[in-house]
């Protein structure tokens, strides 16, 4: 399978995951698209895995369907972990990485019992910035810039983070990143709580 295969598998997945989810709760494409101010005819495409989200659309999806953003990333039946979880660098470099607006993402947490965050790896091409309106969302955010330069703004104030530098900030502060620098930008994104993504 290539990559364009996996991505497509991925984006399936993840459709099929955001269908069960809404008509578990009875809620129409026209009443998602409400909520959440993203047209029906998008989530239409997403559901059916025609089109790619973007993270930030994720975390409002899960928002206004009362579930944590992991439940669109954990396979069905899958229990959680006792103990520990290793995510292994070979397999996610295997897997094909979601493509937000202006960036990609993988998932690099593991599923716990009470599980208290969700940790994400974020790259940014050269020049590339989260497109549209600034992300916020309820909880906390840890960023750690693990390589590049990175522009990010936190309610209106700006801060150049370099390859070591972090970011600790409330979610509900409009926020977005942007790649400065002339190699890709990545680092590491830690969200807390897990079920802060909930109503």
């Amino acid at each position: 399978m290539n990559v364009e295969q996996r991505v497509e598998a991925v984006s399936r997945q993840l459709g099929m995951r955001i269908r069960a989810a809404r008509k578990a709760r009875a809620i129409t494409l026209d009443g998602l698209s409400e909520q959440t101010a993203l047209s029906a005819g998008f989530l239409s495409r997403l559901e059916r895995g025609e089109t790619n989200a973007s993270i930030s659309n994720l975390i409002v999806i899960a928002d206004r369907l009362g579930i944590p953003l992991r439940d669109f990333f954990e396979g069905p039946g899958q229990e959680p972990q006792p103990e520990f979880v290793v995510s292994r660098a070979s397999e996610r470099n295997a897997a094909a990485a979601m493509e937000g607006k202006g960036y990609t993402y993988r998932l690099t947490s593991g599923v716990l019992a009470d599980q208290q965050m969700s940790a994400f790896e974020l790259t940014y091409l050269p020049g590339e910035a989260m497109h549209g309106e600034s992300l916020s969302h309820k909880g906390e955010e840890v960023l750690y810039l693990l390589e590049g330069q990175l522009e990010f703004e936190i309610n209106g104030q700006v801060a150049v983070l370099d390859a070591g530098d972090c970011v600790h900030f409330n979610c509900e502060k409009p926020h977005r990143g942007r790649n400065i620098g002339k190699t890709p930008a990545r680092l590491l994104m830690v969200v807390t709580p897990v079920d802060s993504l909930t109503p």
